[in-house]
């Protein structure tokens, strides 16, 4: 193992090109916060999300190491993990001429820390005014591998919330930040997968943004949101034409997606309601200095489906429809034809059985640029977690993760993989817990290795985690 305190963490340091880039997706993202301060009434949760709620304030009594925490300070810990993993690069095949990357193993230590603030503790305004929730949280994750010292990075994270309500409005705002500390030098690949080894492209140096945005309002019978999305890649890596002498070399282009539009819902019940709704978007995508493939698009997207909970123990939110697509570059552009209607679905449901029972299934499928950006892919995710709590202090969860990413024409590619992730974990107090986890993935190619060689890979990774909440 390496010893951490022999090496210098870096601090949370994002360039300048942070401040004006990719001017859209600011200027949607502004549109709907002044859309929302405006109306003094706001917005409903985004169906989706995939933070959870704030945590309320806790008990201001010492914990086990004779701390208080201010009440504006609601998540406080520290957690340091050990593990290995088999298959560091989720390849299979070695470049020649290039240092071997092919199931190379490596043990690694992550330390993290998660701080989030109550920007409305010691206000009242959680009682009284329109503002619910307005937290804004830090997570930072230091990982060191042994095998491998330019795989080591650190992750900031940094996420604003804003929740409110008023009479028949409610407002939702989550917008977390990411910027990774890592390499900007790539590795070089005797075959292109990005699935097998898209955990590589996550440690690089780069600034991910999501924003989640609804303002909805409710009457009896009925509801109308509004809504808006912005995903956003930022990867700030040195740039190579993959010929010669870099041969083999992994580029990855920034790309971004953001949509609004308005939902319309019918309740059925109370808390179960029909929708259908609209979408306006656009994806786009950096150009690689020696190409000029590009695969941006606009699209117009219908949906269709419900939400709420369908049961008292059983809580769905589906949406399904019509993608409408129109590639705007015909001449250099990644994929054949200039429009095309493409299926969009995206649901989850969590089944609560009892207080120790918990099942959720999610599902996505829909078209975004590769990150290599060269071609449109239709990626699917299939998420299925059952969650068992065996006492208080003892609980287990297992689950399967299905990704695949179908190539668009004339590339031919389809490439799946299946993960297996198992975590247990014992928490000896409020304080205190350890946690072990086990995570199995396999990489597979849907045509034969003659066509896309090297595309099927395995992966183990195991680790044992101990954190300590103040």
């Amino acid at each position: 193992m390496k010893n951490l305190a022999t090496r210098r963490i870096p601090l949370l340091a994002p360039p300048k090109s942070l401040l004006l880039r990719h001017a859209h997706v600011a200027t949607v993202k502004t549109l709907l916060l002044v859309l929302a301060a405006a109306s003094v009434h706001a917005q409903t949760p985004v169906a989706a999300s995939s933070a959870p709620a704030p945590s309320a304030p806790a008990a201001t009594v010492p914990d086990i190491f004779g701390l208080t925490k201010p009440n504006w300070l609601t998540v406080a810990s520290v957690t340091v993990k050990e593990g290995y993993d088999t298959n560091l690069f989720g390849v299979s095949t070695n470049l020649a001429g290039h240092p071997d990357i092919a199931n190379v193993s490596s043990s690694f230590t992550t330390v993290s820390a998660n701080l989030t603030f109550d920007l409305l503790a010691g206000s009242g305004a959680q009682n009284d005014g329109f503002f619910k929730t307005l937290t804004l949280a830090y997570a930072a994750d230091y990982t060191a591998y042994t095998a491998a010292a330019r795989e080591d990075n650190l992750r900031n994270t940094v996420t604003l919330a804003l929740k409110g309500k008023s009479g028949p409005w409610t407002l939702s705002i989550e917008n977390p930040f990411l910027y990774v500390y890592g390499s900007k030098e790539d590795q070089f690949f005797g075959t292109y997968n990005n699935l097998g080894y898209g955990v590589v492209r996550e440690r690089r140096n780069q600034i991910q943004e999501r924003n989640t945005s609804s303002l909805r309002y409710d009457a009896p019978d009925w509801f109308v949101r509004a809504v808006g999305n912005a995903t956003y890649y930022n990867l700030l890596i040195n740039e190579h034409d993959p010929v010669g002498t870099y041969k083999g070399y992994a580029n990855w282009v920034n790309r971004d997606d953001i949509n609004a539009g308005v939902d319309l819902g019918y309740k059925l019940t109370p808390d179960f309601a029909f929708v259908a709704g609209w979408r306006i978007g656009q994806q786009t995508q950096a150009r690689l200095y020696y190409s000029l493939v590009d695969n941006d698009n606009t699209y117009n997207r219908a949906l269709f489906g419900f939400e709420g909970k369908l049961l008292p123990w059983l809580q769905l939110q589906t949406v399904a429809g019509p993608d409408f697509r129109r590639y705007s570059d015909g001449s250099h552009s990644g994929i054949t034809g200039d429009r095309h209607t493409w299926f969009y679905t995206q649901s989850q449901l969590t089944a609560t059985f009892t207080s120790s029972d918990t099942l959720t299934a999610s599902n996505k499928v829909w078209h975004f640029v590769s990150s290599a950006g060269l071609y449109s892919i239709q990626e699917t995710l299939d998420g299925l977690t059952y969650k068992h709590d065996f006492s208080e202090k003892l609980s287990a969860s297992v689950g399967v993760n299905i990704v695949g990413h179908r190539y668009d024409f004339p590339a031919i590619r389809n490439d799946w993989t299946r993960s297996y992730p198992i975590d247990v974990t014992y928490a000896f107090n409020r304080s205190f817990s350890v946690s072990l986890d086990y995570n199995n993935t396999g990489g597979h190619s849907h045509f034969p290795t003659t066509i896309t060689p090297g595309q099927n890979f395995s992966e183990s990774l195991v680790s044992l985690s101990v954190k300590a909440s103040f």
